[in-house]
């Protein structure tokens, strides 16, 4: 069930699975704004830009990040 009144969510029965992950906080609130313009859940909303993205080109793959450089080994006190 949807967490706001109002907002469009996904029809009861579907078979879903749990997607998560971290976040900048001002991308999470960018999507918690579109869903709430859409009148989606956030759930639905993401569903739908995945389904929006597949059907138009497919999902973006990225280039993997470069690695980070080690840490400098700090000397005991």
């Amino acid at each position: 069930m949807s967490t706001q009144p109002g907002r469009v969510r996904q029809p009861d029965g579907l078979h879903l699975v749990l997607l998560q992950g971290r976040v900048r906080p001002e991308r999470r609130q960018a999507v918690n704004t579109a869903a709430e313009d859409s009148g989606r859940s956030v759930g639905l909303y993401l569903d739908d830009l995945v389904r929006y993205l597949e059907e138009n080109g497919g999902l973006p793959v990225f280039p993997k990040p470069k690695p980070q450089p080690e840490e400098l080994p700090i000397p005991a006190a």
